[in-house]
């Protein structure tokens, strides 16, 4: 059975997290994404995670992001290695990157020099704070964006030090938003023949994830602050946080107090049934319920409450939601081909389509593992490709 993007071609130039993570998907799904890395490698392959720790000689970070693609390397700084480039380009439907703006422009590599070999290429540019304007030239990452753009003000109990995501939840994002447009320009480009240039950007995408806190603040005249307690989101009253039982945590999600003061059979919990009340007393109704919660294991809890039908979960961490019966059953913790032999354990393709699923095809690759292949595609001759490795401009065999 076919793959949907299998006629798809990408030439991929994104680094960390964000682009490679984006185009990771894509390949899922069939597309032939090319990667195209510096020689040597791209950096973050050699990001270690703690103090000095990796899978095997590889990043847990780079494996996490670069199954499902091939690998070239190429000096892009050489005329051999721009015009190698251009000859990719020349055959691919997609064009991603996420340099900084005028990094490309630089190399040669810009949206009108890339037209001129490719005149039907979508080429997606994503940058940090946008292609140009007071702060385009800033570096864009995770954190700072977090920081730029109130989630990490948002986070946390009051009175407390701001608390980061732990987790690249706005490179995430933003990802999501390369694939998105990405698929929007090609399905654009299938109806009326016309490419475009996309633009993506971290600060952006920071501000789009997080559209109802924002709708909230923009247009309601009260001030919000971090419930002191630990109601987990500063918009919204009790009980919406995480409660201490006898054995574990548990998280109550929005409830009616009426329904919640039922399943545990705490009738003082009904006098706070108004959204106002729910509120305004949020700290005092997360005092008391917290004092009940711990007088009950997990397990007792999720019972009563998940029978009510109380939205409410335990707490785990990695190992357990690993070892979660759902996930288990939705196929989400997969073995993937290690690039230095093997496999490793990683996260799997979270959504299904009945007649055209995506596929794991292959693990992340080595550092210029594809790049003769890849260039006789694009009709170097074997005295060629071993010219350009002697030279330095590709990974040398």
């Amino acid at each position: 059975m076919g793959q949907p993007l299998e006629s798809v071609r990408i030439a991929d130039l994104t680094t960390a997290h964000q682009g490679p993570w984006a185009t990771q998907k894509l390949g899922d799904m069939g597309a032939d994404v090319v990667k195209v890395e510096r020689v040597g490698g791209e950096w973050s392959r050699n990001l270690a995670a703690g103090a000095n720790d990796d899978v095997d000689g590889e990043s847990p970070f780079w494996l996490s992001a670069n199954r499902s693609k091939r690998s070239i390397t190429l000096d892009l700084k050489t005329d051999e290695g721009r015009q190698a480039m251009l000859d990719i380009a020349a055959g691919a439907d997609v064009l991603v990157e996420n340099f900084r703006p005028g990094v490309m422009d630089r190399l040669g590599l810009s949206y009108e020099e890339v037209r001129e070999v490719n005149p039907e290429i979508i080429y997606v540019s994503a940058t940090g704070f946008g292609s140009d304007g007071p702060e385009a030239e800033r570096p864009g990452q995770d954190l700072l964006m977090q920081s730029l753009s109130g989630l990490v003000a948002s986070t946390g109990r009051k009175g407390d030090p701001p608390l980061a995501a732990p987790f690249p939840a706005i490179d995430n994002h933003s990802a999501m938003q390369i694939v998105y447009y990405t698929m929007v320009a090609l399905y654009h480009r299938e109806r009326t023949g016309e490419p475009q240039k996309v633009e993506v950007n971290l600060l952006d995408s920071a501000l789009d994830s997080q559209c109802q806190g924002f709708t909230v603040e923009l247009n309601i005249d009260r001030e919000f602050e971090r419930s002191e307690e630990g109601i987990a989101q500063k918009y919204l009253g009790a009980p919406y946080g995480i409660y201490e039982t006898r054995t574990d945590y548990v998280a109550i999600s929005m409830t009616p107090m009426d329904r919640l003061a039922e399943a545990l059979e705490f009738p003082e919990l009904a006098e706070y049934d108004t959204q106002e009340a729910a509120y305004e007393q949020r700290d005092e109704i997360k005092r008391k319920l917290e004092a009940h919660t711990r007088e009950r294991t997990a397990d007792e809890l999720l019972e009563a409450l998940i029978e009510a039908d109380v939205w409410a979960a335990r707490v785990d961490d990695f190992a357990d939601a690993a070892e979660n019966p759902q996930v288990e059953h939705n196929g989400m913790i997969v073995d993937v081909d290690h690039p230095n032999g093997g496999t490793f354990r990683t996260t799997g393709i979270p959504g299904t389509l009945s007649e055209t699923p995506g596929e794991i095809d292959r693990g992340a690759p080595r550092p210029g593992e594809h790049t003769a292949e890849i260039l006789a595609e694009v009709g170097y001759s074997e005295s060629e490709i071993a010219e350009l490795a002697e030279t330095g401009v590709t990974e040398p065999e």
